[in-house]
């Protein structure tokens, strides 16, 4: 199964809260960042780098609905177009 990058957060907490809203639904969802080894385990700040949420790719089109339903993404927060 691929997963896709649906959004970008500035911790892993806010990454993980979002993601486990999705439980409900049913999604599955990976978050990815830097932070773990760099800043610990218990770190729940921002980090540098941010955190990725990503979800099955075909679920990308269900979650990118369901994000914006709670607050519309900006231009410069849209997740990365595939090469």
């Amino acid at each position: 199964m691929e997963y896709r990058e649906v959004a970008r957060f500035s911790s892993r907490l806010e990454a993980e809260a979002v993601g486990h809203a999705l439980d409900q639904y049913s999604i599955p969802f990976l978050v990815q960042s830097a932070d773990v080894g760099m800043f610990g385990p218990g770190m729940t700040g921002w980090s540098p780098q941010g955190a990725s949420l990503l979800v099955p790719e075909d679920r990308v089109d269900e979650v990118h609905e369901l994000l914006n339903c709670l607050a519309p993404l900006e231009d410069d927060q849209q997740p990365p177009s595939d090469p």
